[in-house]
């Protein structure tokens, strides 16, 4: 089923394409802190469901739907009534304005009924996880206007939902508001509701639906504004970026560090270390203040101590952070989670990629000590034999058995099916590890860090050469996806070798037999690279992480494949991305998507994946990055570019983009590359073929 989505801070609703909210309809709610504050919220025109005519997701922040209803059955009757359902979430409250209009010739009278309930469910109890035992469902009030609903959690924290009718009802219960409206020909009646979520009767202040709607309208703008302005001579390409920048105001968050993405909506609108990471290195390009706050905001929450059950130790960056009962009582690991074993390297490589793009050693200064500690982190805990490689060991708790970016329990399974046992070195994480060591080592020694330099672009080159003989497989040509706790390869081709080229830890004698492979049949579906070989046991096309198609795993890999000069089998996959986005509501490329062929002739659903989801709206400014080769160096005031446009693509304009104290524009056509430099420190801008 297709939903629809409004966020706004710690709030978002998703409802059907109707706007209602039905929890027969699925995962469907207005969620708060990891909470369900409304389970039900739907209207009916004279006891009815209205007639559906479409809804239209143009702007983020607003939702807007259109109905009918009152309409006869004949081909040639008029439309009856018409309403239209508009959304917004600002500043922690949720307004809804229904607009009715009479398209008939004569008066018409009409009972309009909205259904509202609140089951305060945990996120995880949405998700099929039963709770050990519920708390306490406070009685409703209704106080005039008004109905508040609430619930009193084990965890000791009251939630309560407020239902305020800023239209007052006719009649109204503790689960029904009813207008009765009459209405004169092409007359219009509008009414205006508010839903407020609360903790412990910290209600937010509730402002009005047009103020709410005119402030949300100019902060998307401020946002778009502040972002690299990307256009070309293809329409279908424009869009797909207007809506990655679009979709990436809408998961923003802020902590009190700075904005930083949450990873995607319903199940992930939290900090969340991997995807928050990934999406700020993507969008890079588009605006560094993601970067700048992604890595404030995890370095505050960066491992103190050794706790098992959140697999939490010094150094070690937060895999995800959770407000709700489940979390607050331990029923779950997840109120403060870090079991992740990746999500450390890449904050080090998002910090070496925010350096590049901005030069700004101040911050990297500013984070020195979380640097260190993550460092040690690497070397002490991450390497849990002392083989030299960073592993992950299942957790024997409530979390993650497996720890890397596929991280459902069938994903790393040997060609007969038998998972990996424990400790796992997996191949993309190694290629992180180097990537994060080699561009450390001359940014900290530019901080007089000389002898810690040294250490880690020696650590670097060792992980290299030691990855490009254990992990390779001479039969394959291809590299393994990991090492099981044995040292044996598990011996399945995946897409995570796309990730070794894009960290570069991919010995060059053998990149060419990787990048081939990744565009062969098997691996390469038409709409992008799957996560797995068709070929394998273990493939489905249908499986979370054993044949689907990952945008932002895609963009990773052409960026890979770029950088190894690939550039013909880069065009490809961009090519197939693109295309496949065209297909999706809204031109939103989805969290994943199942790994069929193209022959099938669309793109084919995966039914609960999350959409928008960060690093899927981010993608496209990878793709970005990919097609016109940028390489900054804003130390050294050099931004070098290698441009090779896809055949479908005449054009490429990019305005203010940003290298260190610069603002970069550029025009790039297949005849060449034009470019204009102002700003306080100017950089060179360097165009090459390769």
């Amino acid at each position: 089923m297709e939903y629809l989505v409004t966020r706004e801070g710690d709030l978002f609703q998703v409802s059907n394409r109707w706007g209602d909210i039905a929890p027969e309809d699925g995962p469907l709610g207005l969620f708060f802190r990891d909470t369900r504050y409304l389970s039900r919220f739907e209207l009916r025109v004279d006891g009815q469901r209205p007639g559906l005519l479409g809804g239209t997701a143009a702007e983020n922040y607003v939702q807007r739907v259109f109905l009918q209803a009152g309409v006869s059955r004949q081909i040639f009757s008029r439309a009856g009534l018409g309403l239209e359902r508009q959304r917004v979430i600002r500043a922690g409250v949720l307004y809804e304005r229904i607009t009715v209009t009479n398209l008939e010739f004569a008066p018409v009278s009409v009972r309009l009924d909205l259904r509202f309930e609140a089951d305060f469910a945990d996120l995880f109890q949405v998700r099929g996880v039963p709770p050990a035992d519920r708390g306490v469902p406070e009685e409703p009030r209704r106080e005039g206007g008004s109905v508040t609903l609430g619930y009193r959690g084990r965890d000791g924290v009251l939630r309560q939902t407020r239902v305020l009718f800023l239209t007052p009802p006719d009649a109204l219960t503790v689960s029904q508001a009813s207008w009765d409206l009459s209405l004169p020909p092409r007359g219009t009646a509008a009414l205006d509701v508010a839903v407020l979520p609360a903790e412990n009767g910290a209600f937010p202040a509730c402002r009005g639906f047009d103020q709410a709607l005119e402030a949300l309208r100019q902060e998307y703008a401020d946002w778009t504004e502040s972002c690299t302005a990307i256009d070309t001579d293809n329409p279908l390409l424009n869009r797909i970026l207007a809506r990655s920048v679009s979709d990436l105001r809408l998961l923003a968050a802020d902590q009190g560090q700075g904005l930083f993405p949450v990873a995607g909506i319903p199940w992930y609108a939290v900090p969340f270390g991997r995807d928050s990471i990934i999406t700020a290195i993507q969008a890079l390009p588009l605006n560094p203040e993601f970067a700048r706050g992604t890595l404030r905001t995890l370095a505050a929450l960066q491992g103190r101590q050794v706790d098992p059950f959140r697999a939490e130790e010094p150094g070690k960056i937060l895999h995800e952070m959770r407000h709700g009962e489940m979390a607050n009582l331990g029923e779950v690991p997840y109120g403060r989670y870090y079991g992740s074993v990746d999500a450390t390297a890449l904050f080090l490589v998002l910090l070496c990629d925010y350096h590049a793009w901005t030069g700004d050693l101040d911050l990297v200064r500013e984070l020195l000590p979380s640097v260190r500690e993550a460092l040690n982190w690497l070397d002490r805990y991450g390497d849990v034999d002392g083989d030299g490689f960073l592993e992950f060991r299942a957790d024997p708790g409530r979390g993650l058995q497996v720890q890397s970016w596929k991280d459902s329990p069938d994903s790393l399974c040997h060609p007969d099916g038998k998972p990996a046992a424990s400790p796992v070195a997996v191949s993309e994480v190694q290629g992180y590890v180097f990537d994060a060591k080699r561009r450390l080592a001359p940014v900290l020694q530019a901080l007089g860090e000389a002898d810690l330099a040294r250490r880690l672009a020696r650590d670097a080159a060792d992980l290299k050469a030691r990855f490009n003989s254990a992990f390779w497989m001479p039969e394959r040509q291809y590299y393994a996806i990991a090492l099981d706790g044995e040292k044996r390869q598990v011996a399945t081709v995946s897409s995570d070798i796309g990730h070794c080229l894009w960290s570069g830890i991919v010995d060059e004698a053998r990149a060419a037999s990787v990048a081939a492979r990744l565009v062969a049949p098997d691996m390469f579906s038409g709409w992008g690279i799957r996560t797995l070989s068709a070929a394998e046991p273990t493939y489905s096309p249908m499986s979370y992480h054993n044949g689907s198609v990952w945008p932002h795993d895609n963009s990773l890999c052409v960026l890979g494949l770029k950088r190894y000069g690939f550039d013909r089998e880069a065009n490809q996959v961009i090519t197939g991305l693109v295309d496949a986005a065209s297909h999706f509501a809204h031109y939103r490329l989805p969290e994943l998507f199942c790994g069929y062929s193209r022959d099938v002739g669309v793109p084919v659903d995966y039914p609960v994946a999350c959409s928008p989801q960060a690093w899927a709206a981010a993608a496209p400014v990878a793709l970005m990055q990919a097609i016109l080769g940028l390489d900054p160096d804003a130390g050294a005031g050099l931004l070098r570019l290698r441009p090779t446009l896809p055949p479908w693509l005449g054009r490429v304009t990019v305005r203010g983009l940003r290298v260190g104290g610069a603002r970069v524009n550029l025009e790039v056509t297949p005849e060449g590359v034009r470019a204009d430099v102002s700003g306080e420190r100017p950089v060179r801008v360097v165009s090459a073929s390769r």
